[in-house]
């Protein structure tokens, strides 16, 4: 396990998955949730090289089916730690064996965590170090401790905004929306959370504030340039995720081909590219 301070912000991270399994400040309890495996058995992990989950767990590239479990398998992996100063630390995963049975690119994954004052910037950085371009999805997927029920709390979009969201059915898009409106005060419940997650895609907010009713602000999740949202919890669980996504599940109509699936990302070879969002504790 890594540790990492700065005097005002804690975090936690493992080499397995490069998953942040505690965040802390002065002010504050650990705002991750405690894990428990009979409800989720993780804690923030990273989604890669896909986010959500493929049609029969499979997908086509030039003729061939590979199989791959949701959200991908960089969660599962072993990273190795290739970089720390004071107040950052940077974890790599590179293309093995193992990920080529379920992935057949060469590919480069860096996950720098970075404390700033009260902030955890979270960086994800893809560099294609092969001859041909590879084609992935990326997300962030934190969990956060609830104290006491769902009902208790609020999110902070910074404004009114009318969005779509993206309906699901077992797992998958299943082409509907409905319309919905989230503002400063958008007061969660466990029922919002009965059917699944609410998916937004190409938000138009680029931040989300999580507090309590009672008026406590936890944190503030900032993100620039994510191609989507997730909002998530069981219900009746302990915790509450908000994820930003560059890319997500499929739709009940796929026809599983990694090159046509919706919100792919393509990357020359020998090019990087970086998604990155952060924490904000207050």
């Amino acid at each position: 396990m890594y540790p990492l301070t700065n005097g005002h912000v804690s975090i936690l991270v493992s080499p397995k998955g490069a998953e942040l399994q505690e965040l802390w400040n002065h002010r504050q309890e650990n705002l991750i949730w405690r894990k428990d495996d009979r409800i989720w058995n993780r804690f923030s992990p990273v989604l890669f090289p896909v986010v959500g989950r493929l049609l029969n767990d499979e997908y086509m590239y030039q003729g061939k089916a590979y199989a791959m479990r949701q959200h991908g398998f960089a969660r599962d992996q072993t990273f190795e730690l290739v970089d720390q100063g004071p107040n950052s630390l940077t974890l790599l995963l590179t293309d093995s064996e193992i990920t080529h049975e379920q992935y057949p690119f060469a590919f480069e994954l860096r996950v720098t965590y970075t404390l700033t004052n009260q902030s955890l910037e979270i960086k994800h950085g893809v560099y294609n170090p092969g001859s041909e371009e590879i084609l992935f999805s990326l997300g962030g997927h934190p969990g956060f401790h609830l104290d006491g029920s769902l009902n208790e709390y609020f999110l902070d979009f910074g404004g009114d905004f009318k969005v779509k969201q993206h309906l699901i059915t077992g797992n998958f898009y299943n082409g509907a929306t409905q319309d919905l409106t989230l503002n400063r005060r958008f007061k969660l419940s466990v029922e919002l959370f009965s059917a699944d997650a609410i998916v937004v895609k190409y938000p138009p907010f680029q931040s989300i504030g999580f507090g309590k009713n009672d008026g406590t602000r936890l944190l503030t999740l900032h993100c620039k340039d994510w191609s989507a949202v997730g909002l998530w919890t069981k219900p009746g669980a302990p915790f509450f995720c908000i994820e930003p996504w560059w890319g997500w599940a499929d739709s009940l109509d796929s026809d599983s081909t990694l090159d046509c699936k919706e919100g792919i990302m393509r990357l020359a070879p020998l090019h990087k590219q970086e998604f990155e969002y952060s924490l904000e504790l207050h």
